[in-house]
């Protein structure tokens, strides 16, 4: 008698036991998310809670919005912007406007807020084939990048400015800090840095192509200096080949004069 009750104990245990596990182990619900590949910041790791229908770029809130609004906001840095990623599906109809929809659904979020357009970047992106007619979808990512003068993160890199003919040395205090964030990253979970080296166009193609080369060189050696595996870092140069702003202007050669740093 003894027995079968032990026997009846160690059989509910097990089955209590099994159904505690399946409830607790469920997986979350699979929604757009955004690679961030280098920028370093991070928000509040809480599902974004506003969807979208098929084909409508009108964003559907959810009751807790606003405080995630909120803390999106509060958690910005001063010398952070946020970004708002829209995405749509490639089955989706665009109605009559010319902008994509995922670049449409960012701009009705961007609305949402009070921030500044300086405080805020706008980007689009694909989420898939075809759209979940049957219920909303998450198609909203929110990022936060740090923006300063010498250290500027987009979509997936970032840019690291330099002074007229500047190779030698970082002297930036702003450019260090995130370089060692960045050397923590990378020894943690194995990826790789690229960097690319780049210069305005004053002076020959050669030496621009070598100036370009030290700059990634530079970025490389403090990343060495910090830990960072040799072969996790692959530096190269385009030297003044690939500008991001018009060489006529000063504004645009010092946007040129640049290391651009992915994590990959």
């Amino acid at each position: 008698m003894r027995a079968s009750l032990i026997f009846i104990l160690w059989l509910l245990l097990g089955l209590a036991y099994w159904f505690i596990s399946k409830q607790c182990c469920v997986p979350a619900p699979t929604e757009v998310s955004q690679r961030t590949v280098a920028p370093m910041s991070t928000l509040p790791a809480v599902s974004t809670p506003i969807t979208f229908a098929c084909s409508d770029d009108t964003p559907d809130r959810a009751a807790n919005w606003t405080r995630f609004r909120d803390s999106l906001v509060n958690s910005l840095k001063d010398n952070e912007i946020l970004q708002i990623k829209g995405f749509n599906y490639d089955a989706e109809s665009n109605g009559t406007s010319e902008k994509s929809l995922g670049l449409a659904r960012a701009l009705s979020v961007k609305k949402l807020f009070s921030l500044n357009d300086d405080r805020v970047r706008i980007l689009d992106g694909k989420a898939g084939e075809d759209c979940r007619k049957e219920e909303m979808n998450r198609l909203i990512a929110f990022s936060s990048l740090r923006n300063t003068a010498t250290v500027k993160e987009i979509d997936d890199r970032t840019l690291i400015y330099f002074p007229t003919n500047s190779t030698n040395k970082l002297a930036d205090n702003e450019v260090e800090s995130y370089l060692d964030e960045v050397a923590i990253r990378v020894k943690r979970t194995g990826e790789t840095v690229h960097l690319s080296g780049h210069t305005d166009n004053e002076g020959d193609t050669t030496s621009n192509l070598r100036l370009g080369q030290r700059r990634a060189d530079v970025i490389k050696n403090y990343l060495l200096s910090k830990g960072v595996p040799a072969n996790k870092i692959v530096a190269t140069s385009k030297g003044e080949t690939a500008p991001r702003a018009d060489n006529n202007t000063a504004k645009g050669k010092a946007e040129n004069r640049r290391t651009e740093l992915q994590i990959k």
